[in-house]
């Protein structure tokens, strides 16, 4: 918010200097006046902190407001609020603090709220806000509990946030290392092969089968190269184009479910993400429909949305939670049997906080037992093409110079 500095007399007389925080000069005279204040001279002063902010050598920067800016701020914000600040002050001080790119969002959020808008309506403005994000504020606006919803909201994003670095992670090794094998034997079979032909040739000698396998591939490669890479590439660009279709989506990410090892991966990293959003949804007061409203929205898997979408259906009408997930719905099923339990006791909340931590357990120990296991396995594929390649090359050597390899 600006400051102004001004001189003014008070009812006594009495010309005082002093500085005052308010969103406009008119705004700040009018509560001078209304202090009994008798404005003399007001100007803004400028902040040479604030000056210096407007301008950043790095060039990230100036990239448009992102979720890890948000899960900072609301922190930072959730703080201010606890210290007593107003939200109109805190986020006036997080757009003058704030990174350059993000800082337009913030100030749009001042300005809104300035206008009347109340928090939630603000955020809903901004597609950058998850559904998720602008429940739990509206239950932190009713309540008066905004700080202690943005908390839990900055911390659901940390969570989330944390939870797709690592499946991300577990798979970028064994993604990087198959590009790798790919782009390797690409380069055997085009360089390095075609030299060894020539120089067995040269020797005038029968190859071994092997070595003629080899050859063979290669030459084959050398033939069809062009058309097996338009195969693959136009192969890919496909299964993307479908991927954004909804209803080939869905069948996909059905299919992803049931993976050998990477679909145990995929149902706890959905159960992960269920309990905890759901857990926090109902303990800050959302009611169960509004919750699974939020959660169909905010699953990336589409099949497990859509069974959410039936359970929020079968809710309404009077079922229970647990009757329309029990059937093929990808979660766990001990997920399922607590539900169930917390449903029964009335502690739905606390069984899904409990089960988002057991749960959030086992999808660690899936993640260092996939990438453990991945390693020597993509290890040995490549070695073993390396290996191939100079058993031929050996074996064939042994052979023009009349030998054997053993």
């Amino acid at each position: 918010m600006p400051v102004f500095s001004y001189s003014a007399r008070d009812r006594s007389g009495v010309q005082r200097n002093d500085s005052i925080e308010s969103p406009s000069r008119e705004a700040a005279i009018a509560n001078l006046r209304s202090q009994g204040l008798l404005p003399l001279k007001i100007a803004e002063v400028k902040n040479k902190q604030e000056s210096s902010a407007s301008f950043s050598w790095n060039p990230l920067d100036y990239r448009s407001i992102r979720p890890d800016d948000i899960e900072h701020e609301f922190h930072q914000m959730a703080v201010m609020l606890r210290s007593g600040i107003s939200l109109l002050d805190a986020l006036n001080m997080t757009a003058r603090h704030c990174r350059i790119g993000a800082r337009g969002t913030w100030v749009d959020l001042a300005k809104r709220i300035q206008q009347g808008s109340s928090f939630t309506d603000a955020l809903s403005q901004h597609k950058i806000f998850s559904n998720f994000t602008i429940q739990l504020v509206r239950v932190g606006e009713q309540t008066g509990h905004l700080n202690i919803v943005m908390d839990q909201a900055a911390e659901e994003m940390k969570a989330s946030r944390k939870l797709k670095k690592q499946i991300v992670s577990a798979l970028r090794y064994p993604a990087f290392t198959l590009l790798f094998a790919i782009g390797l034997v690409v380069f055997m079979l085009t360089n390095i092969i075609p030299e060894i032909k020539k120089l067995l040739q040269i020797m005038g000698k029968p190859m071994p089968p092997i070595t003629q396998a080899l050859i063979d591939l290669s030459d084959w490669f050398l033939a069809n190269g062009i058309f097996v890479g338009v195969f693959i590439g136009s192969t890919l660009f496909t299964l993307i184009a479908l991927y954004h279709v909804p209803r080939t989506r869905w069948w996909m990410d059905r299919i992803a479910l049931k993976l050998p090892i990477f679909g145990y991966v995929f149902k706890l990293s959905g159960t992960v993400l269920f309990a905890r959003a759901m857990g926090l949804l109902l303990r800050s007061g959302v009611v169960i429909v509004e919750a699974l409203e939020t959660m169909e929205k905010l699953h990336g898997n589409r099949f497990m949305a859509s069974k959410v979408h039936i359970a929020r259906n079968r809710v309404m009408q009077g079922s229970s939670l647990t009757e329309p997930l029990e059937t093929d719905s990808g979660y766990m099923p001990l997920l399922l049997q607590m539900v169930r339990v917390g449903e029964s006791s009335g502690t739905l909340d606390e069984i899904l906080i409990e089960m988002t931590d057991y749960h959030d357990e086992l999808l660690q120990q899936a993640i260092a037992k996939l990438t453990g296991m991945i390693a020597p396995l993509m290890t040995i594929f490549v070695g073993g093409i390396v290996g191939f390649v100079y058993a031929a090359f050996l074996v064939a050597m042994f052979s023009a110079a009349g030998g054997s390899p053993s």
